[in-house]
């Protein structure tokens, strides 16, 4: 998956991790975002164009009772 730079990426984190970024008081998940955001930048840095990339896979499951 690739984002348009850190914005780009604390955006997808604001609207895809709401699940796990819900359980951080709103007055600390910007704080939160940001941290998360300048640590993995230090370990993957943005390439030559500016984009910021995440190896992911998506896993959905679809259940059902029987």
């Amino acid at each position: 998956m690739t984002h348009l730079g850190a914005a780009g990426l604390a955006g997808w984190i604001r609207t895809t991790w709401m699940p796990s970024t819900n359980r951080v008081p709103a007055e600390d998940r910007d704080r939160l975002i940001h941290e998360f955001i300048n640590l993995y930048l230090e370990r993957i840095p943005l390439d030559a164009d500016g984009l910021a990339h995440v190896r992911m896979v998506w896993l959905e499951v679809e259940a059902e009772r029987v």
